[in-house]
């Protein structure tokens, strides 16, 4: 699985991604929506996107819908801000993972997400 990671969270998405990491991922890294979406466009591909739940997450996912780049999108947030939660999962996020990180949740967020996918 390649997990590509967006934004800084605090340090907490380092955590989200060394449990990917643990758990066979390849993991890569992009500071904001338009770094990752320059590394798509240039073949870095990605089976799973978690973006912070601060940045724009609508006009990513739109911007991947009118770029046909199929790849779901779950966002992270630190701390339990409902808001912020059904916002993203409103604009287009598949998922919505509170952080910092649970490995269990984590695991069963990308096992869930990937599976529905393959669907």
């Amino acid at each position: 699985m390649r997990l590509m990671i967006i934004g800084g969270l605090e340090g907490y998405i380092s955590a989200a991604g060394k449990i990917a990491l643990q758990k066979g991922a390849k993991v890569l890294h992009c500071e904001d929506p338009e770094q990752a979406l320059g590394a798509l466009r240039n073949g870095k591909g990605a089976d799973i996107i978690m973006i912070d739940v601060k940045l724009k997450i609508g006009p990513f996912i739109d911007t991947l819908k009118n770029e046909r780049i199929h790849i779901p999108v779950v966002a992270c947030g630190i701390g339990t801000d409902a808001r912020s939660a059904v916002k993203a999962i409103q604009d287009g996020a598949k998922e919505y993972v509170p952080l910092p990180p649970d490995a269990e949740l984590i695991a069963a967020a990308l096992s869930a997400v990937t599976e529905e996918n393959n669907t």
